[in-house]
């Protein structure tokens, strides 16, 4: 019995003296569930020497990172995600591991744009009257780093979710960025502009019948034009900017007619269409 004893307490001493005196774990200044494109670091406390551990999400086996040697690991999303990772240290000719960390990353839905109001959507554009409103709200989870713009420009004050338009002077082309809360620097668009034609339909006698039969192409317009009448009759047709500049007017034969834009700012243009009885406008962005 005496014997066991001291056989026992031995074997405590040596499994206790084997120990460290230090415990490595892994940390981030950001988190482990990365962004899109996000690259950071993940890193250890201070010890002697390091040697960087990664393996797959299912795998069994632990991969040593060439070179990775330093207190810190550089990880990216898109490469690093979905791996665990771990560090041996060594701290006075002691070695420990530090437990595993899992990088993770976040994945979005693309942004989508709803549109809700009194409109009517034709020619690839938003009619709105004077008098009615056109929304727009951006969906979910896009709710922070929201911008709106108009022709190009940042809106001052529509940071929120939605705009809502009203008035003629708001007709224009407009997109809209924004981010997930959980990544406030992922900014995106949906990659569609909105171009929005507010007007005074009292004013307009719209014969949607004749609207149909005019077609302008390419519209975005780089250099030329095209419009192509297929009405049984002539139109005047006018030209204004967004500051209600006229900057030409014309006659629109039936066929095939052609407009040099080439030497027009870059911005929206209002084809305002006039017949004795009817008067209908469509929109022009110039790139």
């Amino acid at each position: 019995m005496r014997l066991t004893c001291v056989f026992l307490g031995f074997f405590y001493f040596s499994f206790i003296s084997a120990q460290c005196d230090h415990s490595p774990t892994i940390e981030t200044e950001g988190n482990f569930i990365l962004c899109p494109s996000e690259v950071t670091q993940i890193f250890t406390q201070e010890y002697d020497s390091y040697q960087w551990y990664k393996k797959s999400f299912s795998g069994t086996n632990w991969e040593i990172i060439p070179g990775e040697t330093s207190q810190f690991l550089d990880i990216s999303q898109g490469i690093d995600d979905l791996y665990y990772f771990n560090v041996a240290t060594a701290l006075n000719g002691c070695s420990e591991t530090s437990p595993e960390v899992l990088i993770d990353s976040w994945v979005f839905s693309p942004m989508v744009v709803e549109s809700s109001g009194n409109y009517i959507f034709e020619d690839d554009l938003f009619n709105v009257c004077l008098g009615d409103s056109i929304t727009f709200t951006i969906g979910m989870p896009y709710n922070t780093s929201i911008q709106w713009y108009k022709d190009g420009t940042p809106i001052a004050g529509e940071n929120g979710p939605s705009i809502t338009l009203t008035d003629i002077e708001e007709s224009g082309v407009y997109f809209v960025e924004g981010a997930p809360a959980e990544c406030p620097e992922y900014i995106v668009n949906p990659g569609v502009e909105l171009p929005i034609l507010i007007n005074d339909c009292n004013l307009n006698i719209i014969d949607n019948s004749l609207s149909s039969k005019i077609t302008l192409y390419p519209n975005p317009v780089l250099d030329k034009l095209i419009i192509k009448n297929k009405a049984d009759k002539s139109l005047t047709i006018e030209f204004y900017n967004m500051n209600g500049k006229k900057i030409l007017k014309e006659m629109v034969n039936i066929g095939i007619s052609e407009f040099d834009f080439s030497k027009l700012a870059k911005g929206i243009y209002f084809a305002k269409f006039n017949t004795m009885d009817a008067k209908f406008t469509k929109i022009v962005i110039k790139n």
